[in-house]
């Protein structure tokens, strides 16, 4: 076994014995030394030869120097990179991230989300690398931590936390972090901030970001509709206003020259708004005019105002104009007896002096039943039938 290959035993016999706990502090604290003193001495010699960069990186680590580890565990965590051992790269990570070396912070994140032969994947330890880097604005921890906290069926799920670094990436330049903010933002009615978010995704276009343009144009058009309908509404909305002040005007016109009648018809079929009418009707009985008001006025001001005081001065006046035979606004020619009485009243004699100068037939018409009698001999029939019959189970019920 070479050095190299040493001291990455050694570590990995120390990586795994603190994982399991079989380690108390001392024997931590010893093993810790001989893991330093093999890299040292050990695999940096090796290394050395090839990069002297890393050598010297790995020696400035030793005293402390966090952009020094950062170097080192980036470069032996990098597939890329010759010297890659992605095992080892974590002790000089672990390092550099302690010493707030943001990308470190970010590759550490990236190693325990991803995983691999030599690494168990770990989202909660991922998650506390990410929360780090990203406070430390080192964009590839950021990116972790919303892949971490937006996986819904993750232990490690947590929305707000999710919302938050989808935002950061958003607004550092990630169009997917922003079409999915857009999305969350429209599912939560919060649709101006979603076209927003989606704009910013799609600035500047490119062809794998056409849903998230599409989305965004989609919004922009609602949002003119919307706009626009609201508009033509405001525009109808005044003209009704516009509208409704000059019928006014005109039951005021009215008033004014003392043509009550006229103000109360412009107010009941032209400005159809109750106020105009009771303005009206009010300035009506302020003048004692009410008697100069068309009959049928009356009957519609009777049923705009069903009680109070105007009420009561309506159907005053209704009453003061009928007569004894007349039915109002209802049809009365089948009561008994109307039509000829209004024969009569219309000819100037009464139903007997017409039957009797009328010689030419002695034809009687057969008397009519009156509404009442009706009326009694209904209840009387239902009476019986509710009361007397054998097979009822109400008929005590009737004494």
């Amino acid at each position: 076994m070479d050095h190299e290959q040493g001291a990455g035993h050694i570590f990995r016999t120390f990586f795994s014995l603190v994982q399991s706990g079989r380690m108390d502090g001392a024997s931590s604290r010893l093993l810790n030394f001989v893991l330093v003193a093999g890299l040292a001495f050990g695999s940096s010699a090796a290394k050395a030869s090839e990069d002297p960069e890393i050598a010297q990186a790995i020696a400035d680590c030793e005293q402390k120097v966090s952009v020094a580890c950062g170097t080192v565990g980036l470069a032996y965590s990098d597939p890329a990179n010759d010297q890659y051992d992605i095992f080892l790269s974590l002790r000089f990570l672990q390092e550099a991230c302690r010493g707030n070396h943001a990308a470190s912070c970010g590759r550490l994140a990236l190693v325990y989300l991803e995983g691999s032969e030599d690494i168990e994947a770990d989202r909660a330890t991922a998650g506390r690398f990410a929360i780090k880097g990203c406070s430390l604005f080192d964009k590839t921890a950021c990116e972790v931590a919303e892949t971490v906290f937006a996986e819904a069926s993750s232990d490690q799920f947590d929305a707000e936390k999710a919302l938050r670094y989808r935002r950061v990436n958003c607004d550092q330049g990630g169009w997917r972090s922003c079409e999915d903010l857009a999305r969350i933002y429209y599912n939560l009615g919060e649709f101006a901030p979603a076209e927003q978010v989606a704009a910013k995704a799609c600035d500047p276009p490119h062809a794998e970001q056409r849903s998230v343009c599409e989305f965004a144009a989609s919004l922009r058009q609602r949002r003119q509709e919307i706009e626009q309908a609201l508009t033509e509404r405001h525009e109808a909305q005044r003209r009704r206003l516009a509208e409704r002040e000059r019928a006014s005007q005109v039951v005021q016109s009215f008033l004014g020259q003392g043509k009550y009648d006229s103000a109360i018809y412009a107010a009941i079929y032209h400005s159809r708004q109750l106020a105009d009418a009771r303005t009206a009707l009010e300035a009506t009985l302020e003048a004692g005019a009410l008697g100069s008001v068309y009959n049928d006025h009356l009957y519609v001001l009777d049923y705009w105002f069903p009680s109070g005081r105007l009420n009561a001065a309506v159907n005053a006046e209704i009453a003061r104009r009928s007569r004894g035979d007349d039915c109002g606004i209802y049809n009365c020619t089948n009561m008994p007896g109307a039509s000829s009485r209004r024969w009569a009243a219309g000819a100037g004699r009464t139903a007997a002096s017409r039957s009797s100068s009328s010689s030419a037939s002695s034809f009687q018409p057969a008397r009519m039943k009156s509404a009442a009698e009706i009326s009694r001999e209904t209840r009387n029939r239902y009476r019986t039938a509710h009361c007397t019959m054998n097979n009822n189970a109400n008929r005590y019920l009737c004494n």
